[in-house]
């Protein structure tokens, strides 16, 4: 299969070299079968509503990139794993399946019940509280847009970071549908179909489907033995979405469906070996896989059902609009996975994860003269639960020095509990034009948060029981200056000020922490002419009480952190080389570092370092990427579409200690793809290829607690993979 896979690719690439050479000699007057024009790849005008108004992106005085749903998925969809190759400032990570997005080093590494993360993910408008049941709102989208820096008031709960607006395909007008499948290496297969269009009365509709399966790119050295998998990474998950829009008065209703569900044995939790015994080889002599691409693991389980309901109403109000949005979603995930990584049954733990969340949200906009204004309030209300059980043994002697470390002591470890949100906001937002060039804007919301929560402790002692509740009331906003001199030329500047809520470490009997605020300067430069783009983007931040993970003996505690001093320079820039080779290439400058903090590392044996000056978690000083788009006529009237993306990125580190057991060294990865499409369009076969250069890169890495040995959980990125599509549209 996989010798297949790449024979086809390389024939597929053979072929649009071929097609460039013939292309140049049409080109250069030789004789050649006339085609017809080719459609050119070119500098495409991109409509985004970033500010809940439509608004060309180069017109728009915001850091922000759009990355197109469609490529996406022809692409092989990692979802938010591609916006971390393609978007200045931004990394991802996904801890035991969680994600965790960071743009300009502000981010979330703490995903327990009762925190909230520092980049705010919207899905159709509705913002996601829980970061476990995003995937079903990668299904069928149109675009993703991307804003960097605080978002003070139209995203502005938990977007200290920033905001990814997730926008899904609307239904259309006209009757269409597609139909596909793909391959690959390592068991992927895929199939997907959606159907859109008219019902009659006004009404159109949308169905989406996805099935997707993956047997994993991690082998299992344990394979064969009683409930051992034979790989990990493993997926085997369902996906669909329905839609409807209707006439309502002289407005517009919207309705959406989504529902996903996953049952397969997760993602590969590698426990890296480390120089000092773990608890596993203490009692029995053995220790974790050391080679690269595989792990040990006795038995694997990883469930997870995700729904949502969204309404949405435009409805005309005299000269403004008033659209209302309405929704209830609800979560269950369960992740069970071998903790010691070895061949003997030393400690399994076990995640088990509910949530349910409503929310309703009304806002106003309009233009009076020169100005453009915009006003709403929203509430949610978000309840989720957790329990963490582990079960094993460990060294006696870790629990009585009297025992010797050979002797097998038994424990279970149960802890978590349920904590709810109740929050509130109040927003406006406008914009005003001082002349033909010269434009202020000023927006400002304020949040109240009210969290509650209910926990409990089990450790070789009586259950431990609590309650606990805390609030918050901040407000945040931006205000800024545009200038337009010309066409093709937008300045501006801004000042923000982001807040993110405090958090109760549910479980882990500790104090609320204080919430995160982030003031941000800003200024851009949107730049365009015949054929190119150039925008820049310079930032300075200052991040304070910032919400940092350490671990305890016994589970994670949540802290805040002094400060943090944040600058940047980003860069984004297309080029129209020829009618049929457009180059895109992007990257970001950043230093990140701690302001006064002090934090024990329980690895060095739980002494205090100084970490001031160090970096942020998962930041890198240097990123970037490099995309060529080659597009070339075929005889017959189809076409070849090329695609390849080179990414490079500098090391970053996992925790506040910056030390060479958690760190990513700096790497490059180089990714390929190509399409033919036929002279009625109504065909598509694509390739692609994943990571090309083999490069090993963990995407994440979290110490657990003494009580199991601070063994490091790592996630590595998929290695180099293939597979191969085919798509028929009507």
């Amino acid at each position: 299969m996989k010798r297949a896979l790449y024979s086809g690719m390389a024939s597929t690439l053979a072929l649009v070299a071929a097609t460039s050479v013939s292309a140049q000699a049409a080109e250069q007057g030789h004789s050649t079968p006339s085609v017809r024009a080719p459609n050119e790849v070119s500098l495409e005008e991109v409509i985004v509503t970033a500010e809940r108004r439509s608004s060309r992106i180069q017109d728009t005085p915001l850091a922000l990139t759009v990355v197109d749903g469609e490529k996406l998925r022809q692409g092989g969809n990692q979802g938010l794993t591609e916006l971390a190759q393609r978007i200045p400032s931004l990394s991802f990570a996904q801890s035991f399946g969680i994600s965790q997005i960071f743009i300009r080093g502000v981010g979330n590494n703490f995903f327990s019940p009762g925190g909230d993360p520092g980049v705010a993910t919207y899905a159709d408008g509705v913002y996601l509280s829980d970061q476990e049941a995003t995937a079903v709102a990668f299904l069928d989208l149109d675009r993703i847009e991307v804003l960097r820096g605080p978002q003070g008031a139209l995203y502005g709960r938990n977007a200290t970071g920033g905001a990814v607006n997730l926008i899904s395909a609307r239904p259309s007008e006209v009757f269409e549908g597609r139909a596909g499948a793909q391959i690959g290496d390592f068991g992927r297969k895929q199939v997907d179909a959606l159907v859109s269009g008219p019902i009659g009365g006004g009404v159109t509709a949308r169905a989406s489907v996805q099935y997707r399966t993956l047997s994993g790119f991690t082998r299992n050295e344990l394979a064969g033995t009683p409930g051992a998998k034979r790989r990990g990474d493993a997926e085997d998950s369902l996906a669909g979405r329905l839609q409807l829009t209707a006439p309502l008065g002289e407005g517009r209703l919207r309705l959406i469906a989504n529902g996903y569900t996953q049952d397969d044995t997760g993602p590969a939790l590698k426990i890296l070996a480390d120089p000092f015994p773990q608890p596993a080889e203490l009692l029995f002599g053995v220790t974790p896989s050391r080679d690269a691409r595989s792990f040990k693991s006795e038995g694997a389980e990883n469930r997870r059902d995700v729904w949502s309901v969204t309404g949405q109403v435009d409805y005309p109000i005299g000269d403004t609009e008033l659209v209302v949005i309405a929704d209830t979603r609800g979560s269950d995930r369960a992740i069970t996975y071998d903790q010691d990584g070895t061949e003997r049954r030393v400690s399994t733990t076990t995640l088990d994860t509910e949530s349910t969340q409503t929310s309703f949200e009304a806002y106003l906009k309009g233009s009076t003269g020169r100005i453009d204004w915009l006003a709403g309030a929203t509430w949610l209300k978000f309840s989720q639960s957790r329990t963490t059980l582990v079960d094993g043994v460990l060294p006696g002697a870790f629990l009585n020095p009297s025992l010797p470390v050979t002797f097998p002591f038994p424990y279970a470890f149960a802890g978590g509990g349920e904590v709810t949100t109740e929050a509130v906001a109040a927003y406006a937002d406008g914009k005003l034009e001082i002349s033909d060039t010269f434009a202020l804007r000023l927006g400002g919301r304020y949040s109240d948060d009210r969290k509650r929560a209910s926990e409990f402790l089990t450790f070789l002692a009586p259950t431990l029981r609590g309650n606990q509740r805390d609030s918050w009331g901040e407000w945040s906003g931006k205000a800024g200056i545009d200038f337009t001199p010309s066409d093709g030329t937008l300045l501006y500047a801004s000042l923000a000020r982001g807040f993110k809520s405090g958090a109760l470490n549910v479980g882990a009997f500790t104090p609320a922490v204080a919430p995160e605020i982030n003031v941000t300067v800003e200024a851009g430069a949107r730049l365009s002419g015949s054929g190119w783009i150039l925008n820049l983007t310079g930032y300075t931040s200052d991040y304070s009480d910032l919400q940092i993970v350490q671990v305890g003996p016994l589970s994670q505690i949540l802290a805040n952190a002094a400060s943090a001093r944040i600058n940047g320079v980003e860069l984004e820039s297309g080029l129209k080389v020829s009618p049929r080779l457009t180059l895109n290439v992007s990257g970001s400058w950043m230093d990140a570092e701690f302001g006064a903090f002090v934090s024990t590392d329980q690895r060095r044996g739980f002494k205090a370092f100084d970490v001031s000056g160090n970096r942020l978690p998962l930041t890198s000083r240097w990123q970037g990427s490099l995309v060529a788009q080659y597009q070339a006529p075929l005889r017959d009237g189809g076409r070849l579409d090329l695609d390849a993306a080179l990414q490079w990125r500098s090391e970053y580190f996992f925790t506040e200690f910056n030390t060479p057991d958690a760190r990513q060294g700096g790497f490059v990865r180089f990714d390929l793809g190509a399409a033919w499409t036929s002279p009625d369009e109504r065909w598509v076969v694509n390739v692609f290829g994943r990571n090309l250069s083999d490069r090993r890169v963990l995407s994440s890495l979290a110490v657990v607690s003494p009580l199991l040995g601070s063994v490091r959980v790592a996630s590595l990125e998929p290695p180099r993979h293939v597979g191969i599509g085919v798509e028929r549209r009507f």
